[in-house]
Order: structure tokens, then C-alpha cells, then sequence
């Protein structure tokens, strides 16, 4: 069992100094809540670029072949041969095969940034200060019970204004 701890900052330096010695500390950062998005504490905490990025190609690559099935398919079932050209056209299907690759992509793109942020989220966490939203930063972190109070004096020389306990 973890001891969960909330830490609000009113400066980034201080947020970034907390991380750092988190990470010396080997204490798992869970959240970061920030007012802005702030590309410092992303590289503090190594973000990984976004998993979307995946749904999107495959949205887009299933896009191509839907639409280039599609138009076959079209083409075939109805057999219309205008002035001498094949049955089954290339250009056109690369048209069609084209916008069936953005739409696709869109919508796998939305998909499945819904489906990692796990939004809708119907209920805020208990432990979220609006303030968050406003001008103050807030780290949430997991720490073995035995080095709570370490990990509290840690947090305060870092300069945290307040550090409450989060009950899951």
C-alpha cells in the first residue's frame, strides 16, 4: 500500500525542482496539473509522444483501402463504360481513395485520443483544487508509507505551499 500525496506550487521552477528530486528519489510521479501546458515539465517528466499519432495511420491506411474497394466495387457493380475508358478507372479511384484517407484519419484520430484520455470524464477527482485551472501547478505522487514524511520535506524545501494526503 502507497501513500498518495498532493503538493501545490505556485511557481513552475519550484515544480521542476520537485520532479527532479522525485526522479533522484526513485517516487513515482503520477500527475502534473498545470494552469497552461508547459513543454519544461514535459521534459522533466519525458513525456513519450502521443499514442493518437497510431490511430491516425491506421485510420488512414484502412481509409485508402476502404476507398479504393469502394470504388472498385462501384465501378464493377454498375459497369459503366464512358467514351472507351476502362471499366475499372485509376485516377478517379486515387481521388476517392484520398478523401476516404483524410476522413478515415480524422476520425480514428478522435477516436482514439477519446479512448486514451479516457474522456468523457463525468466526475473530477476528489483531490483536484480549481485553482489548478488558474495559476497554481499541483503534483500528485505515490510514496511508500514508511518514507511519507521524507517525501513531505522533500516537497516543502522544493517550495511547496501545501502538501495534503489523497485518499483513492
Amino acid at each position: 500500500m502507497t501513500d498518495r500525496l498532493l503538493a501545490i506550487y505556485a511557481y513552475v521552477d519550484d515544480v521542476l525542482k520537485a520532479i527532479d528530486r522525485m526522479k533522484t528519489e526513485k517516487i513515482d510521479v503520477e500527475t502534473v496539473y498545470s494552469p497552461a501546458l508547459n513543454e519544461e515539465v514535459e521534459e522533466a517528466l519525458e513525456v513519450k509522444p502521443s499514442p493518437v499519432r497510431r490511430f491516425v495511420l491506421f485510420g488512414g491506411i484502412f481509409g485508402i483501402l476502404f476507398g479504393l474497394a469502394l470504388a472498385v466495387y462501384t465501378a464493377a457493380q454498375w459497369n459503366f463504360i464512358v467514351w472507351g475508358k476502362p471499366p475499372i478507372p485509376s485516377v478517379s479511384n486515387v481521388i476517392v481513395a484520398f478523401e476516404f484517407c483524410i476522413l478515415f484519419a480524422i476520425l480514428s484520430g478522435v477516436a482514439g485520443l477519446l479512448i486514451l484520455t479516457r474522456l468523457p470524464r463525468l466526475r473530477i477527482p476528489a483531490h483536484y483544487d480549481a485553482r489548478f485551472t488558474v495559476d497554481r501547478y499541483g503534483i500528485l505522487l505515490a510514496c511508500p508509507p514508511a518514507r511519507s514524511d521524507a517525501i513531505r520535506q522533500i516537497l516543502r524545501d522544493s517550495g511547496a505551499e501545501e502538501i495534503r494526503d489523497v485518499r483513492s
